[in-house]
């Protein structure tokens, strides 16, 4: 939709300009052109300046609005606050430390008040963002307008040419660093229209990468990896010419099969918010492509305890020792090889641990928390809290799903509801190594049955045909906490159908005399989808003459789902 346009510094990007009729990105309605996105900063710039508050809370998840907003308080001289997530618990928090004096929702644009933006000092304009810090605490990141403008001159030497007029079509939000320089920074500055729709679901995404045709993707990990079980790839026309990710890896079998139905593999930037951009790398599955390659102009070593050392020029060529173990390789390269501190990664999401379990601490009759990372299918936390008498008379007398329902709303006031513990414990005491300290080792123990009530529905309630042993009616229900739903779109959590598959044949091992191995799956149906938080009623019937397991997913209103799984004697070849 645009062409190619000279890169403009971010701090005189209003100086300088770009032609009236150049496109600066869609609102889902309509190509926003530069002199209508110039006219509102310029408005909201004065409303700014007219104000006596210094720092500036950017409250909302209007990203059109947010991109006026975050130019017009640097151009008038005001800190802005970007908060990780508008949780009312985040932004009640920030509120009480005094991050920030006033929100943008509360200013009025000014009708009439300056006539043109001059160029800023980029050293001394600031943007706050906020990460969780390892002592429990969320940690400010002030980022001055410069260091975003050298990672943009970064972004486009290292891919600026294969992007060309290309626009920018995101699935990532833009409340972090990420999303801000991917979404905003890099496309204003380079000149490339950039969609400022998020897209919620993959439908929403294969119209806008058709509607803007020349495209690259801005996604996450998560988003990725759960795209193909969603939709299938080769329905995309056109796709993306580049896919980005950033935020944790990508999973290399995911990587592969990009590469094999897009012809590309994602290009991966590994960094945080306190460094930046520091490697990448485009899995596609040849011997090597795992590895990280830094960018140009930052330096990579290795501790001696195995930490990775940055020297980049957003730190100042200071050498920073990160909380991330590496193997460093001769060429320069290096492998990541995990954390070093209490800080976890949950689809993409980074948690303090310490701070979770300071909040915990913080629940009534809760004594003692501890919070640990379990790997799986989906890496989740396990929570083990130690609870006063009046906690275990609780958990007693109301039983364990209602006091973790309610400890979950608790959480959910601070925390996405991917980063909210999916198995709870309650211990008499938290286990402790040998040296008498707590270690994820020794809470380990605790989660090692956990399979079940992260893979499985709770069974309600069970009715058998009274005619026949071979016929089973369960209530189920489908709850958001079952690993299929974690990392999803935000507009689109539904249950894959090969897990209503395989839910009916582990049921029906349970209940029949089910032998053999799997032969065939026949007129199977998925009539509507199967969403989080649902009761469901599966009817089972077996057949042991033909070996055949029928199966229905229904509730009171409609049919989900149906088929018959047949076996057999062997696998068929």
């Amino acid at each position: 939709m645009s062409g190619v346009r000279k890169t403009i510094p971010l701090h005189s990007l209003f100086a300088q300009g770009r032609p009236d009729d150049f496109a600066v990105f869609h609102d889902g309605a309509r190509l926003i052109k530069w002199r209508e996105f110039y006219q509102r900063v310029l408005r909201a710039s004065d409303a700014y300046a007219r104000r006596a508050e210094s720092s500036w809370l950017l409250d909302g998840d209007d990203f059109p609005q947010f991109a006026v907003d975050v130019f017009a308080l640097l151009y008038a001289g005001k800190r802005a606050i970007v908060p990780p997530n508008t949780l009312p618990g985040t932004l009640r928090a920030l509120s009480e430390s005094g991050a920030f004096e006033a929100r943008c929702s509360e200013a009025t644009p000014a009708a009439h008040g300056a006539q043109r933006l001059e160029a800023i000092d980029p050293e001394a304009a600031f943007i706050d963002l906020y990460t969780s810090g390892s002592t429990g605490e969320p940690k400010r990141i002030p980022k001055t307008l410069a260091q975003f403008e050298t990672e943009v001159s970064v972004l486009e030497s290292q891919w600026g040419a294969e992007a060309g007029a290309a626009s920018v079509v995101s699935t990532s939000p833009h409340q972090h660093i990420y999303g801000l320089l991917f979404r905003l920074f890099w496309p204003l500055s380079a000149g490339r229209t950039f969609d400022a729709v998020m897209c919620s679901h993959p439908g929403m995404l294969k119209e806008r990468l058709f509607a803007f045709q020349d495209a690259v993707l801005v996604s996450s990990p998560a988003q990725l990896s759960r795209l193909p079980e969603l939709v299938d790839l080769s329905a995309f026309a056109p796709t993306p010419k580049m896919i980005f990710s950033s935020g944790g890896p990508l999973p290399g079998a995911v990587a592969a099969l990009f590469y094999a139905r897009w012809g590309r593999a994602p290009l991966e930037v590994f960094g945080s918010t306190e460094t930046g951009g520091i490697a990448w790398r485009a899995q596609t599955g040849e011997s090597g492509s795992e590895c990280w390659t830094p960018f140009g102009g930052i330096d990579v070593e290795q501790s001696e305890s195995g930490a990775l050392v940055l020297t980049s020029p957003y730190l100042g060529m200071r050498p920073h020792e990160m909380e991330d173990r590496i193997a460093l390789l001769p060429d320069g390269r290096f492998r990541s090889l995990g954390r070093l501190d209490r800080v976890a990664k949950i689809e993409e999401k980074r948690v303090s641990l310490p701070e979770m379990e300071n909040r915990l601490c913080e629940y009534p009759h809760v004594v003692e928390a501890a919070v640990v990372p379990l790997s799986g299918r989906r890496k989740s936390l396990g929570a083990a809290l130690v609870l006063d008498a009046e906690g275990r008379r609780r958990l007693a007398s109301e039983g364990r799903r209602a006091v973790i329902d309610s400890l979950r709303r608790y959480l959910a006031e601070n925390y996405e509801d991917v980063l909210i513990p999916r198995y709870w414990r309650f211990p008499e005491s938290i286990p402790l190594n040998e040296r008498g300290k707590i270690s994820d080792e020794a809470l380990l123990g605790l989660f090692e049955n956990r399979d079940a009530g992260a893979f499985l529905p709770v069974v309600v309630k069970e009715v058998r045909d009274e005619g026949t042993r071979d016929a089973i009616v369960l209530e189920i229900d489908v709850r958001r906490v079952l690993a299929y739903f974690a990392g999803h779109f935000p507009e689109m959590a539904i249950l894959p159908g090969v897990v209503q598959v395989d839910w009916a044949v582990r049921y029906a091992k349970k209940y029949f005399s089910v032998s053999g191995k799997f032969a065939s799956l026949e007129n199977v149906k998925f009539l509507a989808l199967v969403v989080p938080d649902i009761r469901l009623r599966l009817t089972l019937t077996w057949d042991e003459a033909s070996k055949a397991l029928d199966f229905a997913y229904a509730d009171a209103r409609k049919r989900y789902s149906s088929g018959r799984v047949v076996f057999g004697e062997s696998a068929p070849a």
